[in-house]
């Protein structure tokens, strides 16, 4: 059990609504994370409170106010991370760099490669159905105990 916790990204939070088949689930950033490894690639430090909408066949079984955790396999975790942060620093680094080398103006080089980064957020605002199919959470009760 304890590995298959290790392949998953778990937050604790509470029911905010249920609207069948969606779970919106309020997660609080804690005082744990501060001694989480993963603390510096996780959004949840940047933040107090974040709405997480989760899609179950099992909504019935949840009720607003009680705990639960929000699981998200933690291989998606790393995409999300990927998509969401590094991804968007390579395209401003490169496009930095290049329009650095072509026009030898800081300026106009930082204003490119900001303006890179416009149509690639557009990209995934475009695309965020598809995104949310991909990156699945799952809703479970509370465990009190840790493995």
């Amino acid at each position: 059990m304890a590995a298959k916790h290790a392949e998953q990204i778990c937050h604790p939070g509470v029911v905010e609504k249920i609207e069948a088949p969606v779970v919106f689930v309020r997660i609080e950033a804690q005082a744990a994370c501060g001694h989480c490894r993963a603390k510096s690639h996780c959004g949840m430090v940047e933040s107090v409170d974040k709405i997480v909408e989760v899609s179950t066949d099992r909504a019935a079984d949840f009720a607003t106010g009680q705990r639960v955790e929000v699981v998200l396999q933690r291989s998606l975790g790393y995409r999300a991370l990927l998509m969401g942060y590094m991804l968007p620093f390579l395209i401003l680094l490169v496009s930095l760099f290049a329009m650095y080398f072509l026009t030898r103006n800081e300026a106009i080089s930082a204003l490119v490669a900001i303006g890179m980064i416009i149509p690639y957020y557009a990209l995934l605002y475009h695309f965020r159905d598809r995104l949310r199919e991909t990156f699945h959470f799952s809703v479970k009760a509370h465990s009190h105990h840790k493995v």
